[in-house]
């Protein structure tokens, strides 16, 4: 059930009037928040909904029985039964053919023949449920967390139905814990929530699903018949559609929460603004970096990480795991690389300035620049993200080295669309901040027309064909 279809909006507006006619009873609410999250994931995932009950009971019972024990031994046992659950499961589910075909890979440079294929489709959101599972359970582990009350609060939490299939990842802290608490709406409240769906939905349909349609499916997947132009104009392309497709579906998300009271995090900051790749790090993908940074580079490296081997090391481990997170192909394992290695030279260049006393200088020119060179990196990278197999990422970047400057094949409104998502970008954030608290502030009957009159619009924008979320398949 894509969240940009009528079926979820339908969903939508039936889980908020049920929700709210039942919202003063802490213990009704919650129930009904785990059965709509369970009927949503099944409609979406069918029989996927086995795997995520078993792995939400695993994780609740092992955790229950973390706190009432101060036994390590059989704590840190308790934790080992419920991240082998977790992470086998991932990996079996979406990683087993990957490892099996890699080995076979392997095994014929030495002339032995390995056919074995398993015919597994791993389930929508598996990434995503399974990273919150495991950050949850590592919390209780190490005691920044309580456990949830009941079996339905936690289910509830890493089912809650406007994030289980793209994120953002959520902590603890940011819902399970409030899931009790009272929640209140009021017509500010709702504005926002039904701006940040507005924005996520134009997002999606107008910015990310048109780019994709008339520009960078067609040069990716053949970029040997495009000069070299036109393949820059779909790499530029294709950094707007991934940040479009993804920011759009948080917008979404967070709106649909903040409908039920519940205020998420934000997960993206105009994260093309950033003036090197840590920068980037804290605006892209938030929930999931500072994931990756509590729970793998804190695991590699410590936290306070003065050991520069185990840093430079846990920099690179930790975006491999971001790029195997990603998907079971070598192409996102050269885009974790690439970023690992990127975020070493910046440390290393930043240890440099310091020993030899460089100043680094900070105004605007040397901020633009520092953030062209960024992004370009990023977009050097995006190559490898979005490329289906090494081969064609390698063909794109053949076909740069051409310097082949025709046109034909670049559309004007592609073009205007790229420069009116770049302007877009680089608004200031008081710029929105204004134009949501006047669409908040506007009359329920002005707020109606217009999200019907963008309904509208984006009904005749939008493709023929269904165009899942980019992350969805994560």
């Amino acid at each position: 059930m894509l969240s940009t279809n009528g079926t979820y909006f339908v969903f939508l507006i039936a889980v908020f009037f049920a929700y709210w006619a039942i919202a003063n009873r802490a213990s009704w609410r919650v129930t009904f928040i785990a059965a709509a999250s369970g009927l949503f994931y099944c409609l979406s995932a069918g029989r996927a909904l086995i795997l995520l009950i078993a792995i939400s009971a695993i994780d609740f019972t092992t955790t229950r029985w973390m706190a009432r024990t101060n036994d390590q031994r059989r704590r840190k046992a308790l934790l080992i039964v419920s991240l082998v659950a977790d992470i086998g499961a991932l990996c079996v589910f979406k990683y087993a053919n990957f490892f099996i075909d890699s080995t076979a890979s392997a095994l014929s440079l030495f002339g032995v023949r390995l056919s074995t294929h398993i015919n597994i489709i791993a389930p929508l959101g598996i990434s995503f449920f399974v990273f919150q599972s495991v950050a949850y359970v590592v919390d209780v582990y190490r005691k920044d967390t309580e456990p949830a009350r009941s079996y339905l609060d936690y289910f509830a939490f890493v089912a809650f139905f406007p994030t289980i299939i793209a994120g953002p990842i959520l902590r603890a802290r940011q819902l399970l814990n409030g899931l009790r608490e009272r929640v209140t709406l009021d017509s500010a409240i709702g504005g926002q929530a039904l701006f940040l769906i507005a924005i996520g939905l134009i997002k999606k349909i107008a910015i990310a699903d048109y780019l994709s349609a008339n520009l960078v499916e067609r040069v990716f997947d053949f970029p040997e018949r495009f000069s070299a132009l036109e393949v820059l104009a779909a790499i530029y392309g294709y950094a707007l559609q991934i940040y479009a497709d993804f920011s759009g579906y948080s917008d979404i998300a967070i709106g649909s929460a903040l409908l039920l009271g519940f205020r998420l995090p934000a997960n993206f900051n105009a994260p093309y603004r950033a003036a090197d790749l840590p920068e980037f790090w804290r605006r892209w993908h938030i929930s999931l970096s500072t994931w990756l940074r509590d729970y793998v580079f804190f695991s590699v490296a410590g936290k306070r990480a003065r050991n520069t081997a185990l840093l430079y090391g846990g920099l690179i481990v930790t975006m491999l795991v971001g790029g195997l997170w990603h998907g079971p192909t070598w192409t996102f394992v050269l885009w974790g690389l690439l970023h690992g290695v990127g975020l070493v030279v910046v440390r290393v260049v930043a240890n440099l300035r310091k020993r030899f006393g460089i100043v680094k200088r900070d105004n605007v020119w040397s901020r633009a620049l520092a953030t062209l060179i960024t992004f370009h990196f990023v977009c050097f990278a995006w190559i490898f993200f979005r490329a289906e197999t090494v081969e064609r990422a390698w063909a794109m970047l053949k076909q740069l080295t051409t310097f082949t400057a025709d046109t034909a094949n670049l559309a004007v409104p592609a073009l205007l669309m790229i420069a009116l998502a770049f302007i877009a970008h680089w608004l200031p954030d008081r710029a929105w901040d204004k134009t949501e608290t006047r669409f908040a502030r506007l009359p329920a009957l002005a707020q109606a027309s217009m999200l019907f009159a963008l309904a509208l619009g984006l009904y005749f924008v939008a493709s023929s064909d269904v165009v899942p979320f980019i992350y969805s398949r994560f």
